[in-house]
């Protein structure tokens, strides 16, 4: 009888033990079944991924009309207000059909090492990459090692830091399109390399997305009443280019630029 007693009742240990492997092998399925809120943020981004180097993918044309992009966002002049166009009037750039020598031009570029601002910096011939995070997609630029941080998260701007060179961001996914909010910008900066001004009332508008495996287009659209009559847009195409990686770029010598042309400008000894 007594061998019978303890074949129904076994020691102690035996079940303590049997139970903690049950109620790990319980916890473990509940895990696979449910998982975090971080686990399901990362599966979103990745259904929706647009990591990647991009390169600005604009035909290489000959004149300076064709190549408008290297300097302004659209063809057609935008439609300023007296306000904009008094200011446009002012600029002195070194780029387009009027372009003034570096030493002539008041482009805040050339005389500062203050950031360059956005959304300008789509303008400027250098690569970008996208990475993505959970709750968050930021580009990263390699002029002047910029970024454009997009928080995704569903989290409202946040204005608390005074008007900013890149503004405040928020974005969210409409399919496989991410839509992107900004404002908040300071009005330090350009609109573009030409010469538009942009206002503290900027408001910029990005429709970011992958048409294919090697292409990704930005349509952005400009808001600003001080500056301009209505809101107005632009289409940015990219490619990817897998095989690079930033370099390091900063702004080290705000008079570097001048010396580059007067050297140019001199004949060598």
């Amino acid at each position: 009888m007594k061998k019978i007693s303890e074949m129904r009742n076994p020691p102690l240990g035996i079940a303590l033990a049997f139970t903690l492997v049950l109620s790990f092998l319980t916890a473990a399925s509940a895990q696979t079944k449910q998982p975090s809120e971080a686990s399901k943020v990362s599966t979103l981004d990745q259904a929706h991924d647009l990591s990647g180097v991009w390169f600005d993918d604009h035909p290489r044309l000959i004149t300076v009309k064709e190549r408008y992009w290297a300097y302004k966002f659209t063809v057609e002049e935008p439609p300023m207000t007296a306000w904009a166009q008094e200011k446009f009037n002012a600029a002195k750039s070194s780029f387009g059909p009027h372009a003034y020598p570096l030493v002539e031009t008041n482009d805040p570029l050339y005389h500062t090492c203050a950031p360059i601002g956005f959304p300008i910096i789509f303008l400027y011939p250098l690569p970008m990459q996208i990475v993505q995070a959970p709750g968050e997609v930021i580009m990263l630029f390699e002029w002047d090692s910029l970024r454009h941080q997009i928080f995704t998260n569903g989290r409202p701007h946040d204005t608390t830091l005074g008007p900013l060179w890149m503004g405040d961001s928020i974005g969210h996914w409409e399919g496989d399109t991410l839509v992107t909010d900004t404002v908040n910008f300071n009005d330090k900066t350009w609109l573009d390399r030409i010469g538009h001004p942009h206002s503290e009332a900027l408001h910029v508008v990005e429709r970011i997305r992958r048409i294919d495996h090697d292409h990704l287009v930005d349509d952005i659209t400009i808001d600003d009443p001080k500056a301009y009559t209505k809101p107005w847009t632009a289409h940015l195409p990219f490619v990817l280019k897998p095989k690079w990686t930033l370099a390091e770029q900063f702004c080290e010598d705000g008079e570097s630029f001048l010396g580059l042309e007067k050297k140019e400008a001199s004949p060598g000894k």
